[in-house]
């Protein structure tokens, strides 16, 4: 009488792995670029997303290696890759943050999978590939929506940090971003931030006179006016550790106190909270 364990087999399908890891990737980095405003590469995104599904499939089929420990290297080591690969971050902290921040999506994605398919009829008897795409693919598009409606609503003024760069002395101060802002300067239709000219002082001084141009504007109780602006070399715009680099950037300087607590002294176009200058 022969005795012993009774070994236990599986059957991979390669080919419903790598899709299913591709799929997750792509929503992951998806909902972290949206989380935190970063300026995504699509091709980039998509290429990083692929790879890692790959490199993934590679770890799970090698002798030895398993299901657990190739989660770990996914989370551990694939994760950071992908992040890197898909995004251009200025800071550490900021890649931290977000690596913490696509993990959080990865629980959330894996949680909700767990939870439909304990109680939806027919998903505990048969969790298929297509079922869980379609959870995933839910989730991720109700996640996405209120992260939008929390950005749209909530968030239509935003206090970040500026730095403006007088021709070699830096200013920085304290900056929202106002959806009402609409101003654009009318030689190359660049947007345009509004300075407290107080707050600038005498680094005004520093700018060369042909960098001084006007700029029309309409407003509430004047219908039409004139703006001071200057061309700056350089401003950098830092809004949850993300930082932001305009090159030319175009600065309105106002007259008047932007308000009585000196909560902040830049009023910003909301194109300089969605790209940057390459």
């Amino acid at each position: 009488m022969q005795t012993g364990a009774a070994s236990v087999h599986y059957i991979i399908y390669i080919d419903r792995v790598w899709l299913m890891e591709f799929v997750t990737s792509t929503y992951l980095l998806f909902l972290t670029g949206q989380a935190f405003g970063i300026k995504r590469n699509t091709v980039r995104l998509l290429a990083g997303a692929a790879a890692g599904a790959a490199v993934f499939v590679i770890l799970l089929i090698l002798p030895g290696v398993g299901m657990m420990p190739g989660v770990l290297l996914q989370v551990l080591c694939i994760n950071p890759l992908l992040l890197k690969a898909a995004f251009s971050f200025r800071t550490k902290e900021a890649v931290v943050k977000a690596y913490a921040c696509m993990n959080g999506m990865g629980l959330l994605l894996g949680g909700a999978v767990l939870g439909v398919s304990g109680y939806l009829p027919g998903m505990r008897e048969n969790t298929g590939t297509g079922k869980v795409l379609v959870v995933i693919t839910a989730v991720t598009a109700l996640v996405s929506l209120y992260l939008h409606i929390r950005k749209k609503g909530g968030k239509d003024r935003e206090r970040c940090q500026v730095k403006l760069d007088f021709y070699g002395e830096v200013l920085s101060c304290t900056g929202f971003v106002d959806s009402g802002n609409s101003l654009y300067e009318p030689y190359r239709k660049r947007p345009v931030c509004i300075l407290e000219k107080q707050a600038a002082g005498d680094l005004v001084g520093r700018v060369p006179p042909e960098k001084f141009f006007l700029i029309p504007f309409h407003s509430i109780g004047k219908k039409h006016g004139l703006l001071a602006a200057v061309e700056l070399p350089l401003m950098e715009v830092e809004d949850q550790e993300v930082k932001r680099t305009f090159r030319k950037a175009v600065v309105a300087l106002s007259d008047e106190v932007m308000t009585g607590k000196g909560d902040y002294q830049v009023i910003l176009h909301p194109e300089f909270m969605r790209e940057q200058d390459p």
